[in-house]
């Protein structure tokens, strides 16, 4: 059904193979979106509204609670892999981006298909746009709000993304030992190794981060918008939401914010734990 979306967005290699791919990973793509129905919630540091009373996140900047109401939309199950990107990359008819120096060798394990792809936030914005025309949705990165109303399974009050909001390493999440046997590096595996949170959420804890659509200000929850917020019209740096490395159980809860140059310092290469999974806004 949607051949014909692709025959007038494929303006790289045009065969017929190319066009399967390009069919199967639309149709793959919305198979795996999850539906998330709307709400309203308290989004920041929720730790002193719990018995507790106490922060539960190291960041200084997620501390100012505030009402966000969120429209329905989906997100992805899975992060792009580069079994998905490389569709995008050969229909568009351009070419991956080169290895860290010095890790030629490990290419086969850091760009396997199911490994998440390494990208900068325009290329994971382009990709999920490119999604969009394809498919003819309106198909887009998560919003901070939106990323971490997933997380929190609706905006309850969950403080790990994994299937029972504790974190477990060697269970719900990877050991050292086991990502070590996985591949390599220390922050990125193949996607859905590890149960998923109640929504059917894959790595929203413990495989990298996500690059959010929100520009990133350190102060926006002190005037954020209350309805479908989508950051600060300017900034230079983009919100990431995940496990970026180093802390562990200390710097991976749903409501802890961080932030990157997009470009990441324009280099021809990416570090493998910046990735990217698509929301369809209705």
């Amino acid at each position: 059904m949607f051949l014909p979306f692709l025959l007038s967005a494929c303006d790289g290699a045009n065969d017929q193979d190319s066009l399967q791919a390009q069919h199967d990973l639309t149709m793959r793509s919305l198979a795996n979106m999850v539906k998330v129905k709307g709400g309203t919630f308290e989004m920041g540091d929720f730790g002193p509204l719990t018995d507790e009373k106490m922060p539960i996140s190291l960041g200084d900047d997620d501390k100012v609670l505030h009402e966000v109401t969120l429209d329905d939309f989906s997100i992805s199950k899975y992060k792009v892999t580069w079994k998905d990107y490389d569709v995008y990359l050969h229909a568009k008819n351009l070419s991956r981006p080169d290895l860290p120096p010095g890790n030629e060798d490990d290419g086969e394990k850091l760009q396997a298909p199911d490994m998440p792809a390494a990208l900068n936030w325009q290329q994971a914005q382009d990709y999920c746009h490119w999604l969009g025309e394809v498919s003819g949705k309106k198909i887009d990165l998560p919003t901070e709000a939106q990323w971490e109303y997933a997380a929190r399974d609706g905006g309850k009050y969950v403080i790990y993304a994994t299937d029972n909001g504790k974190y477990e390493e060697g269970r719900n999440v990877p050991s050292t030992e086991q990502r070590e046997e996985m591949t390599w590096d220390m922050f990125n595996y193949p996607v859905g190794k590890y149960p998923p949170t109640p929504l059917g959420l894959y790595d929203m804890a413990g495989n990298g981060v996500d690059w959010m659509q929100d520009w990133y200000a350190k102060d926006y929850y002190s005037h954020s918008a209350k309805k479908n917020p989508t950051g600060p019209e300017n900034g230079t740096k983009k919100v990431i939401r995940g496990y970026e490395g180093g802390g562990g159980a200390l710097s991976n809860q749903t409501v802890f914010r961080k932030s990157k140059d997009p470009t990441l310092g324009n280099r021809s290469w990416y570090l493998p734990y910046y990735n990217a999974r698509c929301v369809i806004n209705n």
